[in-house]
């Protein structure tokens, strides 16, 4: 995943765009080929309130008002067929109501015209990260043509109908005032977003940990590529798992990201070690995160990627009907064990639809993408030592509410 551009000013439809953005993407993959959802860039928003925009799309980000002519009239048309098609989507799903009221008005904003300083283009496609938020001017209808020869009907209509205005405002007195409505109640925050002192430890959202400990956790995170690929050809590859080890980076993030969870969520662990080598914790309480951090840093690398069996046995952790869950999974590769991750994932949302699952995807390998989406989560890609720490607390922001003490 590659970082397009940031917007530092945006409106309330751009935060809301953030929100939807999981199902908008889950609703085009459902519907559409595969290259239809990198149309839409990811959007994430930073810690100083900006919004980052990110791609799945390798290359280069150049904005198509930078392009050369015959380029840029290429992207243009390109751009134009796929939006032509997403509005298609939208009617579609709009006649059959097949699509929930919010995220169908994300749909119908994603359809239109962008402008032109909020598309870029990445090894040839088009991708949107601002759309033109202004509403589609309503059709008039034409003025009626009165026929001359019933003039004087109008006339005698007019006349009466102000006859009966003057007749209600002489009596309005004898009629009492009726009482202004009452203001509309705000709406409520979801539980995740309201503070632990507001909510019951019922309403508490439950949090799974997933450590992917697969061999290839041990590889340093700052090998080169060339080391990489030599490693990837069975070569031999002097001190490959010199620190800062993947699994090293991921212990150490998980154990700040444990400290910024609210105090009343209880948080579960999954190792998955190999094939069905897959260890899992009870849900720790606030009072034993020093429990949670000593069995953390217990995790070494083994085997296989067992991602499948992992997602299985945290699902079974978490009530994710009555209650909210996040499971975070920290993995740096694809499924090895057989098992079929993305079917795993979608399962689980159809069962439990009050859970997502947000993928911390070391390397950015593009192996969690789709349980991600299937769950309406995120997939915060880290690509070297820095990174690891501000994606590992991305991955958990919207379960931690802001303002409490």
């Amino acid at each position: 995943m590659i970082r397009i551009t940031r917007t530092v000013k945006h409106s309330a439809s751009g935060q809301n765009y953030i929100n939807l953005y999981p199902a908008l993407i889950s609703l085009v993959e459902q519907h559409l080929p595969s290259g239809y959802k990198n149309l839409f860039a990811r959007p994430h928003q930073a810690s100083d309130g900006a919004i980052e925009w990110y791609s799945d799309i390798n290359g280069q980000p150049v904005s198509l008002t930078a392009l050369p002519v015959a380029e840029k009239e290429k992207a243009q048309a390109l751009l134009q067929q796929k939006l032509v098609v997403i509005e298609q989507l939208y009617h579609r799903l709009a006649a059959a109501n097949a699509a929930p009221a919010e995220v169908m008005q994300v749909l119908s904003l994603a359809a239109r015209q962008p402008d032109e300083r909020g598309v870029w283009v990445i090894d040839g496609q088009p991708v949107i990260t601002a759309w033109s938020e202004s509403p589609t001017a309503p059709v008039m209808p034409a003025a009626p043509v009165v026929n001359k020869g019933r003039r004087g009907l109008w006339l005698l209509l007019l006349v009466l109908l102000l006859l009966a205005l003057l007749a209600l405002f002489l009596l309005r007195g004898c009629v009492p005032a009726a009482k202004p409505p009452a203001p509309a109640a705000p709406a409520p925050l979801p539980v995740k977003q309201i503070c632990p002192a507001e909510r019951t430890k019922q309403q508490a959202p439950e949090m799974v940990l997933i450590f992917d400990a697969s061999g290839s956790m041990a590889i340093s995170m700052d090998a080169t590529p060339d080391e990489l690929r030599r490693l990837m050809q069975d070569k031999p590859v002097k001190n490959i798992e010199r620190e800062p080890r993947r699994i090293s980076l991921a212990h150490r993030s998980a154990k700040q990201v444990i400290d910024e969870v609210p105090k009343d969520m209880d948080i579960s662990l999954v190792s998955a070690a190999t094939c069905q080598q897959v260890f899992v914790s009870p849900a720790l309480p606030f009072a034993q995160r020093n429990v949670l951090k000593q069995a953390i840093d217990k995790i070494q690398p083994v085997g296989k990627t067992a991602l499948a069996e992992a997602l299985e046995k945290a699902g079974k952790l978490v009530d994710g009907v009555d209650r909210d869950a996040i499971i975070v999974l920290i993995t740096d590769g694809e499924e090895t064990c057989g098992g079929d991750p993305c079917e795993v994932a979608r399962q689980l949302k159809l069962k439990k639809p009050r859970l997502q699952v947000n993928v911390v995807d070391i390397m950015n390998t593009g192996a969690g993408n789709c349980i991600a989406s299937n769950t309406g989560g995120a997939v915060y890609a880290v690509n070297n030592t820095h990174e690891f720490n501000e994606m590992m607390s991305q991955a958990i922001k919207e379960y931690i509410p802001e303002g409490c003490d």
